[in-house]
């Protein structure tokens, strides 16, 4: 009999490897780890951090658990009452290589099945039942969902009902667009973060990240949109790429006054987040039932950003 598997291959997943000290066996259902820490690679153009941006965390035991990183050196600005002003807040954590690989190391040499989506979760005696998207199944005495949180609910409710009827764990979607011009913008600035805006969250210049890896001949920004833009179009996004690339793009170069022209855009492409980040924090940072042997973590127990999701998995690797 097996002993412990991990659904999800993220910060949650990796952090609980850390601590609990143990073998386990991790499934993700995507062709790679990493979750929503997620770069896109475009042929010939470059890479966009479309998922993480980068990490703020002055917790040295999360760095060291990190090992390989740099800091994002630059120019940060906030747009707030139509001006740009000074972003001074803590270091900001990313990778060069792009940040999915802040992920991908914490799970080298690790026992990793790719391409396995859980569909269904039975308690049979002692153990656990599990039963994938491609109908094969395996058997452990323990289980540790750290998806988010719609799917670990839609896999755990026979067991978790009463516990997550106490706690709003609603998650909220990202729209992030990714695109390339072929003539600078000229704004000599390495983020934006965008306060109240109707349309955009925040947006990266990923030339200030990583410039090994970039098509030196095109300038690179990751947009992303505000909550309220996120919620009214995550649903037909998929159906309003161009409309929503114009105007995302039309909102940007109009708040921070630059010129886009169609013809200087050389690739773009929007993703959408369903289960981007949780707005509350619960009383609780985990979920461990010990008679079955059942746990769940997440950063979305606590907030929505990769230090969360390590304090979150410490808690649970405590319990067990």
């Amino acid at each position: 009999m097996k002993d412990i598997a991990i659904i999800g291959t993220g910060f949650s997943a990796a952090s609980f490897s850390y601590f609990i000290k143990k073998d386990l066996d991790f499934y993700e259902k995507s062709r790679g780890v990493g979750g929503r820490c997620s770069t896109r690679r475009v042929d010939n153009v470059g890479l966009f951090d479309h998922g993480l941006q980068y990490i703020k965390s002055q917790d040295e035991e999360f760095k060291k658990f990190l090992e390989d990183y740099c800091v994002w050196k630059g120019d940060f600005k906030i747009f707030q009452n139509n001006q740009l002003i000074d972003d001074l807040g803590k270091e900001r954590i990313i990778h060069e290589n792009g940040n999915n690989v802040l992920v991908k190391n914490l799970f080298k040499n690790k026992n990793v099945m790719l391409n396995k989506e859980l569909k269904n979760l039975e308690k049979k005696g002692d153990n656990f039942q599990l039963t994938f998207k491609d109908d094969t199944q395996e058997n452990y005495k323990t289980v540790i969902i750290t998806t988010p949180f719609q799917q670990a609910y839609n896999l755990t409710k026979q067991f978790t009902e009463s516990f997550f009827s106490k706690f709003d764990y609603s998650m909220q979607p990202n729209l992030t667009l990714m695109v390339a011009f072929n003539k600078s913008l000229n704004l000599n600035l390495s983020a934006i973060s965008f306060e109240n805006d109707d349309v955009l969250g925040f947006a990266a210049n990923e030339n200030t990240k990583k410039k090994d890896l970039i098509n030196k001949d095109l300038e690179l920004w990751t947009i992303q949109s505000s909550l309220k833009y996120s919620i009214k179009n995550i649903y037909e996004y998929r159906n309003n790429k161009p409309n929503l690339i114009d105007e995302m793009l039309n909102s940007f170069s109009t708040k921070l006054k630059v010129d886009i022209k169609k013809d200087n855009i050389q690739y773009s492409d929007i993703h959408g987040w369903l289960y981007a980040y949780n707005q509350k924090a619960a009383a609780t940072n985990c979920y461990w039932d010990k008679d079955l042997r059942l746990g769940i973590c997440g950063d979305w127990f606590s907030g929505g950003n990769a230090a969360n999701a390590f304090a979150n998995a410490k808690q649970l690797a405590k319990l067990i």
